[in-house]
């Protein structure tokens, strides 16, 4: 250096300032000779300590440059610097160990002249990383949340990953049961011969069985699976193949597996952002599974309201087997169907659905099969449990029998249809593909043949009792009327009334039981004097028909109450049963003439227990379709769905009644570190505590809704700024009152966010009023915590 500095302390003084930088620095003379560098340089580089003094000037940059991924360009770009001594230059290394190093440059001057020039490095591998990572989950987000149908979300969301990794195939599996994986979504895996079928019991993919015994670590790891071994092939070009784990709340839900270029092993970033993709995923899958459940169980409760309905208007017995089959069809996914009467000890194919696709001749020979019930493993199955029974794969199952003209099964789903204890029949359904049904499949399955055998069951009747037209006509018409009906208190007051009328009674009343069968918790009445209420609610004499499940009819009756002696003339009592459990029992009485109830009238009365144990079940069934897609399934609130359709509506009311309306949003605070510390079952604990505890501190009126993670929504209507900031502390202080995690004990506290619109103005939008709330929230949050702030 004393060629340009002339000063041993100058040089010292230069060295040290030199050593002292953070950066990695490097000084050069004009010509590009390695003048001085320091410790940082050397631990950047990767270079031995005193490596300048162990290689020659002319070899230092010939070595640096064979530590870069392109050294051509690097000595190219070196080339051109020190012609222009003037250029300030600020560019990228790409090191051969992946490394990303940004190099900046300038001329060093000294009385006006170029003494040579510095060079600052800085490893910007973290950031380039972080920016990819952002970049890729960026892209993998908005073609998650860009399309609204679920099964085309995911689709999309692998490829957008597959294309922004530049990944020559991808392709995601869906989990489904103990064993069993289904291809949810794919991208290029065909093109590379990738085996895409089912994943049943024993298959040898290494990545499948791993996920279900939980064998991965806590991020993505790179596995050998025996499928992809062809791409290993000298013939195909070098490629990483990866697993990732796609868990949610600790159970197995999905692998996603990627083939992505060139060899170099995956390094820490790659496999965080794998795993942040696989969280992304994973809420992916499950807002497409829950969509599509509550989707599905709307579904079939309107295909087995309408089977019922259909069903039961039918008293042909011939065109009651017709409309099974077309229900089925529209109940479930299934490649061929069958209807089985039950004839002694053997059971005879009477309407088949699918074998059109075999011969003329075995469509009719099908038609003419007859199984023995008790050599035929399915079938005497069905018989002596009377509930639905599934078989998952049928390949190689002792309990699956073969006929001449079989269709390619691979899973069975059957159940019995019971008519007065008795099983008359059995409906069949069948898949080609395995593991094609669930236990909410023989559900459905199980309600609709209890419309079935209550169909059937009045088709006998209709045949038996030609004389009794008129009264035919009124139960079909009453059970046409409850079958349509979905809401609970109209169907019991539909059965009370028509019941009357059905049998030409006096008086009526059905009540609903308790849990235990010990007590009614629901009556409904009609015509029914108050002094026959008082005992048992007015089924005293019939309470045999709950214990036995069995209709029973009285005469002349004596009743004592209050020293009132009430004689009733005649009484029946039936209970109502829905899939072999009673739900209560119908009393029909003659009350003010001496006329006495028969066994037709017991037997029509019996179809309307049954018909009404249905409706009630496909009532409850509807009510809790409809709970499941408004509610949040672990705090019991409304999900953030439900709150914008009813906060809609508050907003519009406000707006023309001139109310004020007011909105908090609570955070939970430090909730993560709860889940960290205690677990994500003491985080769902503290969830419902605070749910439940801001619940009761809110009016019927107020809207409170579980807005997402840890995060809740209030909505108040006719609130302004001080109400609305008296109920957030009141909120704040429930919550912080009492410990909402016992063993061990901890304080949970909460932050909330306020805003308030005095007056609602046409331009006034709920997402805005949230967006102020949450302004607010994040200035309680700043402020400490454990605090209400409002948005002026």
């Amino acid at each position: 250096m004393y060629f340009f500095i002339q000063d041993d302390w100058k040089i010292a003084l230069l060295s040290a300032a030199v050593e002292s930088m953070s950066e990695a620095v490097l000084m050069t003379d004009p010509a590009g000779k390695i003048l001085l560098l320091n410790r940082q340089f050397e631990e950047l580089w990767r270079l031995t300590p005193g490596w300048m003094e162990t290689i020659t000037a002319r070899d230092r940059i010939q070595q640096l440059a064979h530590l870069l991924c392109d050294p051509d360009q690097f000595l190219n770009r070196l080339d051109e610097v020190y012609a222009h001594p003037d250029l300030e230059a600020l560019d990228w290394l790409t090191l051969r160990d992946g490394r990303i190093i940004e190099r900046h440059t300038r001329g060093l001057h000294l009385e006006e002249r170029i003494i040579g020039r510095i060079w600052v490095f800085r490893n910007i591998t973290s950031r380039e990383w972080a920016q990819r990572e952002l970049k890729v989950m960026k892209r993998v987000l908005e073609a998650l949340n860009r399309i609204v149908e679920p099964q085309r979300q995911l689709q999309a969301g692998v490829q957008a990953l597959a294309q922004e990794l530049e990944a020559r195939a991808a392709w995601l599996w869906g989990v489904e049961g103990s064993d069993f994986a289904r291809l949810l979504a794919h991208y290029g895996a065909r093109e590379l011969r990738i085996d895409l079928t089912p994943r049943a019991p024993g298959d040898p993919c290494e990545c499948l069985q791993r996920l279900i015994n939980h064998g991965f670590p806590a991020t993505a790891h790179p596995i050998v699976c025996p499928r992809l071994a062809h791409l290993n092939t000298p013939d195909q070009e070098p490629a990483r193949h990866i697993s990732v784990p796609i868990y949610s709340r600790d159970r197995p839900l999905a692998i996603l597996n990627l083939v992505l270029p060139s060899i170099q092993p995956f390094n820490v970033a790659e496999l965080r952002m794998f795993a942040a993709i696989a969280n992304q995923f994973s809420v992916a899958i499950e807002r497409a599974r829950l969509f599509e459940s509550v989707r599905e169980e709307q579904r079939a409760a309107e295909v087995l309201r309408q089977a019922a309905a259909t069903l039961s208007a039918s008293l042909d017995f011939e065109q009651v087997l017709d409309h099974v089959l077309d229900q089925i069809v529209a109940l479930m996914p299934c490649d061929s169907a069958s209807v089985m009467l039950v004839e002694g000890t053997h059971a005879r194919v009477v309407r088949v659905y699918g074998y059109e696709a075999l011969s003329d001749e075995a469509e009719r020979a099908i038609h003419t099969v007859t199984f023995e019930i008790a050599r035929t493993p399915t079938l005497r199955r069905l018989l002596e449990t009377r509930q639905p029974w599934i078989i998952g794969e049928t390949h190689n199952n002792p309990a699956w029998v073969r006929i001449e003209y079989a269709l390619p099964i691979r899973s069975w789903l059957g159940v019995p249809v019971i008519v007065r204890q008795q099983v008359v029949a059995f409906i069949c359904v069948d898949s080609f593909v395995p593991y094609a049904y669930r236990p909410e499949h023989a559900r459905r399955l199980a309600t609709l043949a209890s419309s079935v055998s209550l169909a059937l069951h009045n088709a006998q009747l209709y045949e038996q009792t030609n004389a009794a037209l008129e009264r035919e006509r009124r139960l079909s018409e009453l059970t046409r009327t409850i079958s349509s009906a979905l809401d609970i208190e109209v169907i019991l007051d539909t059965v009370v009334r028509l019941s009357v009328e059905l049998v030409g009674a006096d008086a009526a009343v059905l009540g609903l039981l308790s849990a235990d069968h010990a007590a009614l918790v629901r009556t409904h009445t009609f015509n029914m004097p108050e002094s026959l209420m008082q005992h048992v609610q007015g089924v005293q004499p019939v309470w045999s028909a709950v214990e036995t499940r069995q209709s029973v009819i009285r005469h002349h009756v004596m009743l004592k109450a209050w020293r009132v002696t009430h004689h009733i003339p005649s009484v029946i009592g039936t209970p109502i049963i829905a899939g072999g459990k009673a739900l209560g029992v119908l009393a029909v009485y003659h009350l003010h003439r001496q006329r006495f109830f028969g066994e037709h009238d017991r037997s029509m009365l019996e179809i309307v227990g049954q018909q009404t144990g249905v409706a009630i079940a496909n009532a409850h069934l509807f009510a809790e379709t409809q709970r499941l897609a408004t509610t949040d399934h672990l705090t019991g609130l409304f999900n953030r769905h439900h709150f914008f359709a009813l906060a809609t509506r508050e907003l519009e009311r406000a707006r023309r009644y001139h109310h004020p309306l007011a909105l908090l949003v609570i955070d939970v605070d430090y909730f993560k570190t709860i889940n960290d510390t205690f677990g994500h079952s003491a985080g769902d604990v503290v969830l419902r505590s605070v749910a439940e505890q801001m619940q009761r501190e809110l009016r019927d009126a107020d809207i409170l809704a579980r807005f997402g993670g840890e995060e809740f929504i209030a909505l108040l209507p006719e609130t302004n700024r001080a109400g609305a900031l008296r109920v957030a502390e009141r909120l704040r202080a429930a919550v912080a009152g009492v410990p909402l995690l016992r063993e061990p004990p901890v304080q949970v506290t909460i932050s909330i966010g306020c805003a308030v619109l005095d007056s609602v103005s046409e331009h006034d939008r709920m997402d805005t009023l949230i967006h102020r709330a949450d302004r607010a929230l994040y200035i309680a949050k700043s402020r400490g915590r454990n605090q209400v702030a409002s948005d002026p």
